[in-house]
């Protein structure tokens, strides 16, 4: 049986970076809202590119224009593609019986019909697999996870790749309106570009998703229920809703109220929707799904002026999550039963990282230097267990199913090394970026295994250190050679 036609049934204390003091009283007062950098930062950085600034802001600021380049249709293109969009969740060929188009449909991307396991399948840690006489070898169902093994052809048909593309096109393309250069004549068509995507994803009555993840990443059975598996789908969600926030700032002749507004009413019904018993599931799962729910719940609540909902994710990312997750020497323990353990323990450091930045740029709690009652663990224990792993001083003791790559660490080590002020992350953070890969952007947004922690979005925009994007939205605190 055809795929298709199967799935159809179915707080902190005081920082004060260089770039920090730099700005006058009058710009402080008119930064633009933002929570997953540093607002400070990166207006100091238009403000060095706009003076023509340094050769290292001149090549990154390149590179942001490159990248929003690359997500421009061609002049001639009238009609639409994944490659381009605009992207809908009307995209998607996955459909549910009796489930409006509306809603944000995905299968879980480990998932695999139970008559057609991959031969080296295996459960998630502490399950089973089904019996073969459970399976139904007519239909496939039920499906089984396999750990760390993606079912592409099933994730493809859902809307989690279009909305990593719709993600990836308004990020990259309202990096480069903020941060353009007044004489470039690019600006209005990235930003016009920009908010025809964000219309058409979130606002226009045809084409909208609801906001809900009732649908995401299902597991497809005779009867499908309502849930929460999508938001790890959606671990972008701070920077995207920063990165509309930047685009109303730098064109609010383009990107106007209107759609701001309307916008904000989408994220405030999502909120909501993150505070009922479905999402629950998710906020509850003690791996790296409950780490980046609380960033997600940080972010979304930021941007809609709850600060209340925003302290108690950071609490809760401190006092539920790493209580939980954190060995005594720093281990992540839960992620090191993956089949993936060393991508699973970077893209759960990722998230509480994230969930730090975004509590300290708004000074709502200590999570950099929150220290488990447990044990006594933190943050920067977690990245001293991995640091000698990835620097190569030490081999990898884990069974990997991928792989091994650290690329996705360096970034962390960036954000310790400016909140902690301690130079050995930085000099890290060197020493692995000319080690591995150069990452062309800081937003590391998965493509069609949406969720999958060894995907980035690998460019050669910038290919050193000294000046990749990411240099435009956390600086450096620390001169270092590697």
């Amino acid at each position: 049986m055809k795929q298709v036609a199967l799935l159809s049934l179915v707080c902190v204390s005081a920082i004060a970076p260089p770039w920090a003091t730099a700005l006058s009283h009058s710009q402080n007062a008119n930064l633009p809202r933002v929570f997953t950098y540093s607002a400070e930062a990166i207006m100091s950085s238009r403000n060095k590119i706009r003076e023509g600034g340094d050769a290292t802001v001149r090549v990154a600021y390149k590179s942001v224009l490159n990248s929003a380049r690359q997500m421009m249709p061609p002049a001639d293109s009238k009609e639409w593609s994944f490659d381009f969009g605009p992207w809908s969740v009307m995209n998607k060929s996955l459909s549910l019986p009796n489930v409006s188009e509306h809603e944000y449909i995905s299968i879980g991307i480990y998932n695999h019909p139970c008559n057609n396991l991959p031969a080296d399948c295996k459960p998630y840690p502490g399950g089973h697999l089904l019996p073969p006489d459970q399976c139904d070898n007519s239909t496939g169902l039920p499906w089984e996870p396999c750990d760390g093994i993606v079912n592409h052809d099933a994730v493809n048909e859902g809307d989690s790749p279009r909305s990593s593309q719709m993600a990836q096109a308004i990020i990259r393309l309202s990096h480069a309106v903020f941060f353009c250069n007044e004489s470039i004549k690019e600006c209005d068509s990235f930003a016009e570009r920009a908010v025809l995507v964000l219309r058409v994803f979130f606002l226009d009555d045809a084409t909208k998703m609801l906001p809900n993840f009732y649908y995401g990443q299902i597991d497809p059975r005779t009867t499908i229920s309502k849930g929460h598996g999508g938001f790890i789908e959606w671990t972008v969600m701070p920077d995207l809703l920063d990165a509309v926030s930047l685009l109303h700032y730098a064109a609010p002749h383009i990107c106007t109220q209107s759609d701001v507004t309307g916008f904000e009413a989408w994220v405030k019904e999502f909120l909501g929707y993150m505070n009922t018993g479905y999402a629950r599931g998710e906020r509850d799962m003690d791996n790296n799904h409950g780490t980046w729910f609380d960033g997600m719940w940080q972010g979304v609540a930021l941007y809609v002026g709850n600060t209340t909902q925003a302290s108690d994710a950071a609490v809760e990312c401190c006092k539920v999550h790493m209580e939980f997750q954190l060995a005594k020497d720093g281990s992540q323990w839960l992620e090191l039963e993956r089949s993936n353990p060393a991508g699973y323990c970077q893209y759960n450091l990722r998230a509480f990282s994230e969930n730090a930045r975004l509590a300290a740029n708004a000074g709502l709690y200590n999570v950099w230097s929150y220290k488990t009652v447990t044990n006594g663990s933190s943050i920067a224990d977690a990245i001293d267990f991995l640091l000698p792993y990835a620097l190569g001083e030490k081999p990898w003791p884990y069974p990997n199913i991928d792989s091994v790559s650290w690329g996705s660490l360096w970034p962390v080590l960036r954000s310790a090394s400016v909140a902690l002020k301690n130079k050995k992350y930085e000099e890290a953070a060197c020493k692995l970026y000319k080690a591995e890969a150069a990452w062309g952007t800081p937003l590391w947004v998965p493509h069609t295994a949406a969720g999958t922690p060894s995907t980035l979005v690998a460019t050669t925009l910038s290919a050193h250190y000294e000046t990749d994007i990411l240099n435009l939205f956390e600086p450096p605190i620390y001169d270092v050679t590697c």
